[in-house]
């Protein structure tokens, strides 16, 4: 009887440990914003990807460059987040409030169109410096009626140093789709400053131009904007 008790309370427990070790597993999702931190024993600290393991530790640093470690050399090899927020395989919901401006060029109420400019964009980051987005935008560059003009539009953010918290980007949106029939561009620089793996503050700016077809019109412009933006 005590045999088959034991028995019946290790059949208990195997599950419950391998359910405690797989909940300490980081997602593949997740563990992409993770790095590999080797200490060595002159109190050297190396970030980057452990490619080999051995007699020789091969690391491989932001900038492509590879160092070789002895393995007596090494004190411990951890996993640790990036300290920079790194964006890989993360959504990203944004908000950005601003102004936009714009000449004009219609044979009907042509002009200066100037006013409140908002954008709400949802991203993927695919790891790495390219971002692309769909973007719902509010624009005041229209006919002089009061009516608001909604566009919709694809875009992508290319990052210059995605591996930073501060980190500046160009951006890219091409507008498919407007209440007065618009098709055009808007692109420029920007600015994002990640506070936290999951919020971050920012700019953009740049130029906008615009084709639109109800009444048919072409406009010339420029925007800027204030961006707050969550990560999950």
């Amino acid at each position: 009887m005590p045999l088959a008790l034991s028995f019946a309370l290790l059949c208990l427990w195997a599950p419950s440990a391998q359910a405690a070790d797989s909940a300490f597993a980081l997602r593949p999702r997740v563990n992409q914003r993770y790095q590999d931190v080797i200490l060595t024993t002159t109190g050297t600290r190396w970030r980057g990807r452990v490619t080999e393991r051995g007699e020789l530790y091969r690391i491989r640093l932001a900038d492509n460059s590879e160092v070789v470690l002895r393995k007596d050399e090494i004190v411990s090899v951890t996993r640790e987040l990036h300290p920079a927020h790194l964006h890989n395989e993360q959504w990203c919901a944004r908000f950005t409030p601003g102004f936009e401006v714009a000449f004009v060029i219609a044979d009907v109420d042509g002009g200066t169109r100037y006013g409140f400019f908002g954008e709400l964009s949802v991203a993927r980051n695919f790891g790495g410096a390219f971002e692309p987005e769909i973007t719902l935008a509010v624009s005041p560059v229209g006919p002089k009626d009061g009516a608001v003009n909604a566009q919709l539009g694809l875009g992508i953010r290319y990052y210059l140093q995605p591996d930073k918290k501060a980190k500046a980007y160009t951006n890219t949106q091409l507008i498919l789709f407007g209440t007065r029939g618009d098709l055009g561009l808007r692109t420029g620089p920007g600015f994002m400053w990640d506070l936290s793996p999951g919020f971050g503050l920012g700019t953009h700016q740049g130029v906008t131009l615009l084709i639109q077809d109800s009444p048919e019109a072409v406009a010339v412009g420029y925007h800027a904007g204030l961006t707050a933006q969550g990560r999950f």
